[in-house]
């Protein structure tokens, strides 16, 4: 029968040990079971199969790997109560699999003095009939000798284990420290006694090859012989915390951290590396830096009498938090460790299965390991393409994946990365492949104008593009269009937010035809229909792929600055992208203040735009009429650099009333169909409506004209008398007339019906098309559909012709009325 797995198990112990802590440290055996059933509410059919004496599988099986917890003095039984013990509070914060662990050992010791106890509960015993021993025992379990220890850690031992080379960080995990806030936030966690979690070492006296610095800072190396701990899990908190006291480089800045005592927290500011003196301010005065807080304890003591005396006890209470705090540490232990022989193969392998255990080791990590085990230093290449800092944004897995397709037939699942991929093959195409990613990196660049790959909205999309160019590095222009909609069709559809290496793949057989010249097409899903609304109620957030998208198409509009028309240096300006680089058109206080009704959507991705900060800054909450137009005294040209916002009027768009709703809608109507024009989704009369749509009203009119006067011909040549209605001969020969007293000599050309018809007005064509319906109608069908139409066409007409307000509505009928008609005439030849 299929077993349940450990991972699973250890849920059921994690399960078991939260329910007794929350019931005050004991509960009945019966309200046990029932607790956890509820808690465990994904119960597969393998876990519900009833055995023989009536108890389902999970259960039993439950019930005899708790046998370990026992025997180890974590739990305790008592007339069908079952109690968690002192030891047991020290172990509910372990994962599922390090409790299965450590039940396994407690087991297997108990069990080796079996005979010498009392025999265990009959319960446990008829457990044992239904359950697989060696599924406990894992006599194939690589990790079978080794032993988990939980334990604490002061901030002094972990600060003093970095410093001698006694705690370090594997080299197969990419080098990290945490931003300053978030270290901010990790100090202020533990100032105030907060958990932050477990870290788990692997104690041992094998050497990695070699070990890292932490923020620029070289560390020792531990004496030959010497016990180390390698850290598995909590390599960002351990870094980032010894950054912080040592005054390392974090994100390519240096901080200075200190308890602030007038507001009670914890804060930071930015050292200046080149400046000889350090500007001190009074606030300095009631600033205690972080590295005060590890000096001995007379010295901290002469240091508080500088501080008045009413801050004494939190002074006091701070240095004891932190010299007191205990991290929670979990130790593993490999039992008669061979120290003879240090085969790097052997030691990565053990390194890489214990992370497994605790799944913590990434892909990454994985691979390196298995490199290094190979003689390839695959820490070192990556080091060096990441060396560049526009590329640091961009995961270490990616170009992983990216090697993956281009040696392994299109695949980048984990498999295929860690088994399939031949090492020697790796080293020797290594140049090839990176020259690959930098020629897609080139093309999202050139082509898609990124400039920033911080706006990239997936950058697993860099793999399939470096496929293709692995092949072939000279693409035709078709080519690169096809890879230019291709982008956009796979952002927009969000193709890569789930099963991201089965859709690669896919995308790679279909790259192969475009290698092969062969006509290609994306056919994933867009919801063009709801798309302005979607636009509309998307709050700009950083993370968020579709606003990413948006940023993109607004990077490709090549954005000129409000104030002046020049470029904007999205590289530079925006390095540190984030809310101060990024303008709302219509500021957030200028729509508080105004009480705006749809100020709800102020952080719309719609009204979010690039701007550098100092132009932003200047904006400050004036509405948009009013910095439009103090900024359009000196900017001439201002028209042109909306436009390149994807604003096509002042006016029209709501800027020069502060009409935040219109402007909401014209935006997101025309970032919609920016779009649908990059992907060829719009015909050239659409396209024209959105530029320039007095230009497809007058080549319809001339089209219609064209042919009225063929299908009238064919009836009769002379028609004019026969099927125009009186009235419009009427109006047309007194406009005949009117011609005529400035160009007499034109007289003969107006007795030819194709001239007269150029005196006609758009309800005119109406007219004479229901006049003769039966010319007609086999053509329109539906007189109904020509009065609307044409109603429609004539107000959206005079809109434009005259320059008239036109709110949505006349525009999308009047568009929709265009296209319309010129879909019919385009069906008749004529």
């Amino acid at each position: 029968m299929r077993q349940i797995s450990l991972e699973r198990i250890g849920q059921y112990l994690k399960t078991c040990i939260n329910i007794i802590k929350q019931n005050g440290g004991s509960i009945s055996a019966k309200d046990l079971i029932k607790e956890m059933s509820k808690v465990l509410k994904d119960l597969n059919e393998i876990e519900l199969a009833v055995f023989e004496g009536g108890s389902p599988r999970w259960i039993v099986v439950f019930r005899f790997w708790t046998i370990g917890l026992v025997k180890g003095g974590y739990i305790k039984k008592v007339k069908n109560v079952w109690y968690l013990t002192d030891k047991g509070n020290n172990i509910v914060n372990l994962k599922p699999l390090e409790l299965t662990h450590l039940s396994r050992e407690a087991y297997l010791e108990w069990k080796e003095n079996k005979d010498d106890e009392q025999k265990e509960d009959l319960s446990l015993e008829d457990a044992a009939k239904y359950i697989d021993e060696n599924q406990i025992m894992q006599i194939n379990d690589p990790l079978s000798n080794m032993k988990i220890k939980p334990d604490i850690i002061s901030f002094d031992e972990i600060l003093r284990g970095v410093d001698k080379g006694l705690i370090q960080i594997s080299p197969f995990q990419r080098e990290f420290v945490w931003s300053a806030k978030a270290i901010q936030d990790l100090l202020d966690s533990i100032y105030r006694g907060y958990p932050i979690g477990s870290f788990i070492f692997w104690k041992t006296s094998k050497r990695l090859p070699y070990h890292r610095k932490i923020g620029g800072l070289d560390l020792s190396e531990a004496a030959e012989g010497t016990n180390i701990d390698y850290v598995l899990d909590g390599q960002q908190r351990i870094t980032s915390l010894y950054a912080a006291v040592k005054g390392a480089r974090i994100e390519e800045m240096y901080y200075k951290f200190y308890f602030d005592l007038s507001i009670g927290k914890f804060d930071y500011s930015k050292i200046d590396k080149n400046s000889e003196t350090e500007k001190t301010t009074k606030k300095d005065s009631l600033r205690v830096p972080l590295e005060k807080l590890f000096v001995d304890g007379p010295s901290y003591r002469r240091y508080m009498r500088e501080f008045p005396d009413k801050f004494q006890n939190i002074l006091d209470t701070l240095y004891v938090r932190f010299k007191d705090y205990a991290f929670s540490v979990i130790y593993v232990i490999e039992e008669n460790e061979n120290t003879e022989k240090n085969d790097i193969k052997k030691i990565t392998n053990i390194f890489t299965r214990i992370n497994e255990t605790g799944k913590k080791l990434t892909i990454v990590a994985k691979m390196i390991a298995r490199c290094w085990g190979e003689g390839y230093d695959l820490r070192g290449k990556l080091n060096d393409f990441f060396k560049s800092e526009e590329l640091q944004v961009l995961r270490e897995e990616t170009i992983l994946h990216a090697a993956s397709v281009i040696l392994n037939n299109k695949k980048s699942r984990s498999k295929n990365i860690l088994e399939d991929t031949k090492i020697s093959e790796l080293e020797s195409q290594w140049d090839s492949i990176v020259s690959a990613i930098n020629q897609a990196l080139d093309f999202l660049k050139d082509n898609i104008r990124i400039k920033n790959f911080r706006y990239l909205p997936f950058d697993s999309i860099i793999v399939p593009l470096s496929y293709f160019y692995y092949i072939n590095q000279n693409p035709s222009a078709k080519q690169k269009q096809d890879l230019f909609k291709w982008f956009w069709k796979a952002c927009l559809s969000n193709r890569f937010s789930s099963t991201v290496e089965s859709k690669i793949e896919k995308d790679c057989y279909q790259l192969d035809d475009l290698l092969a010249n062969k006509e290609v097409e994306f056919n994933y899903s867009i919801d063009w229909e709801t798309f302005n609304l979607r636009l509309i109620q998307q709050n700009y957030y950083q993370k968020n792929a579709f606003c990413l998208t948006v940023l993109c198409l607004y990077s490709y509009m090549q954005p000129k600055n409000f104030k002046d028309n020049s470029d904007i240096d999205l590289v530079k300006n925006f390095s540190d992208y984030s809310k101060h680089n990024l303008h709302h058109f219509f500021p957030k206080a200028f729509l508080d203040e105004i009480n705006d009704p749809n100020k709800d959507e102020k952080d719309s991705i719609v009204n979010i735009a690039f701007a550098p900060s100092i132009t932003n800054i200047e904006i400050g909450k004036q509405g948009p009429s009013t910095y439009i137009g103090e900024f359009s005294k000196d900017n001439k040209q201002i028209d042109e650099t909306l436009k390149t916002h994807l604003i096509d009027s002042i006016k029209d768009f709501g800027l020069e009333d502060d009409n935040f709703n219109k402007f909401l809608e014209r935006r997101a109507n025309k970032i919609r169909n920016e779009f649908r024009r990059l992907l060829g989704l719009t015909s050239q009369i659409e396209q024209d409506l959105e530029h320039k749509p007095s230009l497809p009203i007058d080549e319809l009119e001339i089209k219609m004209r064209q042919f009225l006067d063929h299908q009238l011909s064919i009836e009769n040549e002379n028609y004019w008398d026969e099927v125009i209605p009186i009235d419009i001969k009427d109006s047309v020969e007194r406009k005949i007339e009117h011609e005529l007293r400035t160009k007499p000599y034109e007289h003969e050309k107006f007795d030819i019906p194709s001239e007269k018809l150029n005196f006609l007005d758009i309800m005119d064509y109406q007219k004479i098309i229901l006049y003769n319906w039966n010319i007609f109608s086999a053509i329109f069908k539906s007189r109904g559909q020509i009065e609307k139409h044409f109603s429609s066409l004539n107000e959206f007409r005079n809109a434009i012709k005259h320059v008239k307000p036109m709110d949505e509505v006349i525009k999308r009928n009047g568009e929709a009325a265009v296209i319309w008609f010129d879909r019919i005439l385009n069906s008749i030849e004529f």
